[in-house]
């Protein structure tokens, strides 16, 4: 009798979430691999020692624009990952341009993706794979 009890759990959950207002998600988070996993990791230490002076802890801007919220999300959507990446590579930090190592940048640029809901490929965001990445519509 437990089985099909716990297989109404779901169920349940979603029909509390609706009679609540709360929104359900249409498909579950992705899992990321565990290099993705690493790499996320890796990015949002990266992300904290070089970019948050400027750019926020919640990516909010400070003294920098923020990098995250729907403005961000509207301009990164329609482009590429390569175009943050880019701008990374090439730009920051701003005091330190050219002082991230490229493995930090890739990383750098997957938090930013990760945090703000973009699309990334399933593993690892490599240079051969910042072109491949479909924006999102």
């Amino acid at each position: 009798m437990r089985a099909p009890a716990l297989l109404l759990l779901p169920l349940l959950a979603s029909l509390s979430a609706v009679a609540t207002g709360t929104p359900t998600p249409a498909t579950p988070p992705a899992v990321p691999t565990s290099a993705q996993a690493e790499q996320l990791q890796r990015g949002e230490t990266t992300y904290f020692l070089a970019c948050a002076i400027c750019h926020g802890d919640r990516l909010e801007g400070v003294s920098a624009p923020g990098l995250g919220g729907e403005d961000f999300r509207a301009l990164y959507r329609t482009v590429p990952p390569r175009a943050l990446h880019d701008l990374i590579r090439d730009t920051m930090p701003d005091d330190r341009r050219g002082t991230l190592s490229a493995q930090e940048v890739l990383d750098v640029t997957a938090y930013l993706l990760r945090e703000n809901d973009l699309p990334r490929p399933e593993g690892a965001l490599g240079a051969e794979t910042l072109d491949h990445v479909p924006p999102t519509p």
